[in-house]
């Protein structure tokens, strides 16, 4: 009888995903290599042709998986019809999280891919060894949170008593004895950078500026986070002492006040606004935008500024119509600036005296809140304890109304001088323009353009 021909079973393709985070590397010898020759031995061992290597090197599983370039690589493969199985050594390459361990299952299931683990025996087509994998996942989760819980509850001590955990501080700082100190080489730099930035309020004039002044390139990008960052007035995280100050923390605080308000912008005419960015319409609250006019007289041309209200003038939804004279404006400023700030201090004193909230002893808070911490990580009490007890400390912290600090007047006033309009008329636009906006933060305008002036303090 002639023997009946059978086809070979189609060879399986297998995609072998490789995890490795930098803790695991070094304590537990999850190596790249070793986890690599695992498994292509057990694809030659199985009859597995490898179609491809997929590793993530330096990533935690704790994070969701799209933060993995590898893993996500590996499903366009996978949905492309280019992969049969998935390898990995243990469960815990793959996911430490159950939600996003059945977000992908979906996904594998739907093109019909199996995975396997080397060194670990799961069956995932049974009742019970769906169940041993929760389970599994269950119990690998829970440990990545106490690991979790343990590095934060190491850091917030070594925090609170001024120990550096990182070791590439910005620039000005360094680490020296374990603590963050200045620089004596580029602590300037920081410094000028500040300086500059509160007296001309441009991030790119002070970049541009001060890198040159210290042979030095500073990135816009760069230097906008330097401005913006608390380590240099010696606050991190919750330690408001952390180091020693590079920056006066009132200089600092005046600094965060101007980035929050829109940087001057330098147009490409030339023309400098005196009150660039400082007008406020009262009626709609957008900022008064600036234009010039040109009239003759006689044999010349004079050219002159007006501020209006753009909601009004562009799409007439605001009542403020009236455009005010930079000149003007500039003249009444001069006149009247030395009265509106001594009704300005008088304002801020009577409100000052008014009686104080009770004071909330932030310290023993703060103290019973590591306690509670501690209780947590000891396994004394459950979660739903941990998070009501902590939400009725947090509630009592946050009953403290914040200090206020008393502005600085007195360096207002030493700004204004006692001859002010002879030095203002020797001033040339520019430095003029930068007098302005180094003591006015606000000048708020009515319909009618009578102007109230909020002092940068």
């Amino acid at each position: 009888m002639r023997k009946e021909q059978t086809c070979p079973p189609p060879v399986r393709r297998a995609a072998l995903y490789i995890r490795v985070s930098t803790e695991e590397q070094a304590k537990k010898g999850y190596s790249i290599p070793a986890q690599r020759e695992d498994l292509e031995e057990y694809a030659r061992r199985n009859g597995l042709v490898v179609a491809g290597v997929f590793i993530d090197e330096g990533k935690s599983a704790r994070k969701k998986y799209t933060a993995r370039p590898a893993f996500m690589q590996m499903l366009e493969g996978v949905k492309a019809g280019e992969i049969d199985v998935i390898l990995f050594i243990k469960l815990d390459r793959w996911f430490r999280n159950i939600a996003d361990y059945y977000e992908v299952q979906k996904i594998l299931d739907a093109h019909n891919v199996a995975w396997k683990t080397t060194q670990e025996h799961y069956d995932t087509e049974t009742t019970n060894g769906r169940l041993y994998i929760n389970i599994r996942l269950s119990v690998a989760q829970d440990e990545s949170d106490r690991d979790s819980d343990r590095i934060k509850f190491v850091f917030k001590n070594k925090v609170s008593r001024g120990e550096a955990i990182f070791g590439n501080p910005p620039l000005g700082l360094k680490v020296e004895n374990k603590h963050i100190v200045p620089d004596p080489e580029t602590a300037p730099i920081v410094q000028e950078l500040f300086r500059h930035y509160e007296i001309h309020r441009s991030i790119n004039r002070a970049a541009r500026e001060v890198g040159e002044q210290f042979n030095r390139v500073l990135w816009l990008d760069g230097t906008r986070k330097m401005l913006a960052n608390p380590l240099y007035k010696g606050v991190y995280r919750d330690n408001p002492n952390y180091c020693e100050p590079l920056i006066p923390p009132d200089e600092f605080d005046r600094v965060q006040e101007l980035l929050k308000e829109r940087s001057i912008r330098h147009n490409q005419s030339g023309r400098i606004y005196l009150f660039s960015g400082l007008l406020i319409c009262t009626e709609c609250g957008r900022r008064m935008s600036g234009r010039y006019c040109v009239t003759k007289r006689k044999k010349n041309n004079w050219e002159y500024h007006l501020y209006r209200c753009p909601t009004a003038m562009h799409y007439h939804r605001c009542p403020h119509r009236k455009e005010v004279n930079e000149e003007k404006l500039e003249a009444w400023l001069l006149e009247h600036i030395q009265t509106e700030l001594d009704a300005y201090q008088m304002q801020w004193e009577s409100s000052a005296a008014a009686p104080e909230r009770p004071k909330v002893d932030r310290a023993a808070i703060l103290r019973k809140l590591e306690k509670l911490k501690e209780l947590y990580i000891g396994d004394y009490i459950t979660l739903e304890e941990y998070q009501a007890d902590y939400k009725k400390y947090r509630e009592k912290l946050d009953e403290e109304e914040p200090k206020v600090k008393r502005p600085d007047f007195e360096r207002l006033r030493g700004c204004l001088g006692a001859d002010l309009p002879t030095a203002y008329s020797a001033m040339p636009p520019i430095q003029r323009r930068d007098f302005w906006h180094s003591i006015v933060k606000e000048i708020r305008l009515n319909k009618e353009n009578e102007p109230k002036i909020i002092f940068c303090l």
